[in-house]
């Protein structure tokens, strides 16, 4: 489970596991969740946004559409 943590750090740490294919892009306080092809999932503020949160959308994401997300 991931912890309760800012994602930004996590991200940093290369604590923060995604599901296969979303990787994090950080820039100007910007947290961009993003697939594979580059399309933008979400985009959070870099400083307020738990790993956990960062974690559901993507495994939301993922689910939405159809992809394996172990």
């Amino acid at each position: 489970m991931v912890e309760d943590v800012a994602a930004l750090d996590a991200y940093r740490e290369g604590t923060l596991t995604l599901p296969p294919g979303y990787e994090l892009e950080y820039g100007a306080d910007v947290l961009l969740l993003r697939r594979d092809g580059g399309s933008v999932v979400a985009a959070f503020s870099a400083r307020g946004v738990s790993s956990s949160e960062v974690l559901r959308v993507a495994t939301e994401d993922c689910r939405t559409h159809n992809r394996s997300c172990a």
